[in-house]
Parts: structure tokens; sequence; C-alpha cells
């Protein structure tokens, strides 16, 4: 089975049409229909935005292995899969915008949690 034939049956296999992946994924419709006819290969990075929203392996779409599994990372929640799904299709000034938002929310707890560890040390000593 080609790469096409494996990206229109995990497409299938989880129940999404291809107008649904389109929207999921930020692709266009038509070069969807290119990439499941095996007409045009998809690039590196549009690759794993596919993998992630049909739920499988790059190496399953490559062919490189028959299972449909997919490496799960290390506390990956279904909350975080789907907000990297989201992260890989936006422009690199977006995703610098929500880098550097994100910086800020955790160094603003971690400030947090250093000045609250700091309050409970202090009323153990004042005791």
């Amino acid at each position: 089975m080609d790469f096409g034939a494996r990206i229109r049956s995990a497409r299938e296999r989880i129940g999404l049409t291809r107008d649904n992946l389109a929207k999921r994924t930020n692709i266009q419709y038509h070069a969807l229909a290119k990439y499941e006819s095996s007409i045009r290969e998809p690039d590196f990075e549009t690759l794993v935005v596919l993998a992630s929203a049909l739920r499988v392996s790059t190496d399953y779409i490559l062919g490189c292995t028959e299972d449909h599994a997919r490496l799960k990372q290390k506390g990956l929640n279904a909350d975080a899969e789907s907000l990297m799904l989201k992260y890989q299709t936006l422009s690199e000034d977006a995703k610098e915008r929500i880098q550097n938002q994100i910086s800020f929310e955790y160094a603003q707890q971690r400030a947090r949690e250093r000045k609250q560890k700091t309050s409970t040390t202090k009323n153990v000593y004042t005791r």
C-alpha cells in the first residue's frame, strides 16, 4: 500500500471525511486529494501534521511499518495533542507569540511557587 492509500485508510478508519481532515489540519482539500491519490507527496511538516491528525505514526504513512499506533510522547494527553496539532499549523509569527506567552506564564507560575514556598518556610520559623 502506498502512502496515499495509507493516508486515506487512516482517515477512513477514524471516520473523517476529506473535508473534515482538511479543516482539522488546515491543509487545502485539493492538496489532500493529491496526497491520497499519490499524485503529490507532503513535505515533512505536513506529514507530521497528517500523522498527528490521523492518530498514526509517520512511519506508518511512509510504509515503514504496518502498525497504526503512533508512539506516545510521555505525558502528552489528548488536550496537549490537540494543541500541538493547532500549533503546527500556525505561522512562524504566531508560533513566536505563543512561545513568548508560554514563557511568560511559566515564569509567573514559578515566581508564585517560590513566593509561596518562602512564605511557608517563614511561617515554620515564626511559630
